[in-house]
């Protein structure tokens, strides 16, 4: 399964997310079922696995976690306005908005994509193997190679680990870049 990947359409996910963490924005992750579980994974492995002493953190966060507010938004308008109204409040030109749906078609996950591309935010997708119709919208996707859902969400695991992985050594270089031109953190 991990050898059907993509590697072009992996590349192009992570220099999207190379380009956020250097020019200090952030990256918000979202979807449903199993997908909002991974959602929460993801943005703890990149928050957390990610830090480097000396370079700036990366931020990630996940807007399947605040329970709350998505349950507000979901009894006074709808549940596919969960996502983008979270992201209306905090989404900035230049941030990344990520959405995990193995369908490819979940009403909440395109609406927010949609809220974000509009707000000049890059939009990516970890999509189930036909890519349905967020594989059409984002800036950049990758289609989970699986034969049902079970495996395209633990393909969406793998990415998100090893997605984790590459931005460690992003940082990693940075942090070196940075404490050889003496700048301690600071970006150039």
């Amino acid at each position: 399964m991990v050898r059907s990947i993509s590697l072009p359409h992996l590349q192009k996910v992570l220099q999207l997310l190379e380009q956020a963490y250097h020019s200090g924005h952030r990256i918000f992750i979202m979807g449903n079922g199993g997908s909002a579980a991974t959602a929460s994974h993801f943005a703890l492995d990149l928050a957390k696995n990610t830090i480097v002493p000396g370079a700036p953190r990366l931020k990630a966060i996940s807007l399947t976690d605040h329970v709350p507010l998505i349950t507000a938004w979901s009894n006074d308008t709808a549940y596919e306005h969960i996502f983008a109204e979270q992201l209306a409040n905090l989404i900035e030109a230049g941030d990344v908005a990520i959405g995990i749906s193995a369908s490819g078609n979940s009403r909440n996950v395109i609406n927010a994509l949609h809220l974000a591309g509009r707000s000049g935010a890059f939009t990516i997708g970890l999509l189930g193997a036909t890519g349905g119709k967020i594989k059409d919208m984002v800036d950049a996707y990758v289609l989970a190679p699986g034969r049902n859902i079970e495996q395209e969400e633990d393909a969406h695991m793998i990415l998100a680990h090893i997605i984790t992985r590459h931005m460690r050594q992003v940082v990693t270089t940075y942090a070196q870049k940075l404490a050889l031109a003496g700048t301690n953190g600071q970006a150039n």
